[in-house]
């Protein structure tokens, strides 16, 4: 039975990808990078994180920390959560079950994002980026909050979009939903590890009305 489950935020839970991409690009240009040229409907993000790695705009770098910083003080008119998400939230809630989430994005801003957007819902965990401890993919902080929840593996499900999320639920070994409305690509959908992929946040109270997903 699943007791545990842990979301991905961008993506996931909040769509952020036209005030994320646009703080990106004006922090590239101030670091004299060429911004990167794409439309964000059909944004292959591997190729975007690529693309950042090769230009020395990664994490470890000076561009990751001003990121922060401009994306800190952005209004964030552009971003929203995903059509029926806080319905499904506060059903799940009804249901018992623990809602946590799990993000590469800085852990202060994932406490904000959650506290602006999501009033109402009690995520009991909230796991973000912190400096010397991996981001997912590796699996470490996911474990953190199976291990403070005190529950197995099998306890546990875990909701992602795209890459990133698809290998952390492989290296912590629970069970994945993957969905299509997010930051995904073809390659992610069309693989056999999740346990289903989904089109809308509703269909997750439907996997557990169907018994897919076991409470």
């Amino acid at each position: 039975m699943k007791r545990l489950f842990i979301f991905d935020l961008d993506g996931m839970l909040l769509d952020t990808i036209e005030d994320s991409f646009n703080c990106v690009n004006q922090v590239l240009r101030e670091f004299n990078i060429a911004p990167y040229d794409t439309d964000i409907k059909t944004m292959h993000y591997p190729s975007f994180r690529k693309y950042l790695n090769e230009n020395n705009a990664g994490k470890q770098t000076p561009v990751y920390p001003r990121y922060i910083e401009v994306y800190a003080k952005d209004p964030l008119k552009n971003t929203k959560v995903y059509d029926g998400m806080i319905n499904v939230l506060k059903e799940l809630q009804s249901r018992d079950i623990t809602l946590a989430i799990c993000s590469n994005r800085e852990e202060e801003i994932v406490k904000k994002l959650a506290k602006r957007f999501f009033e109402g819902i009690n995520f009991k965990y909230i796991s973000g980026f912190r400096k010397g401890v991996p981001d997912k993919p590796n699996p470490y902080r996911i474990n953190e909050i199976i291990n403070a929840e005190k529950l197995s593996k099998d306890e546990v499900i875990y909701f992602g979009d795209k890459d990133a999320d698809l290998k952390v639920a492989q290296n912590a070994e629970i069970d994945l939903i993957l969905v299509t409305y997010g930051q995904g690509s073809p390659e992610d959908y069309a693989n056999s590890y999740p346990l289903r992929v989904i089109d809308n946040a509703y269909e997750i109270i439907k996997l557990i009305d169907e018994g897919i997903i076991n409470i």
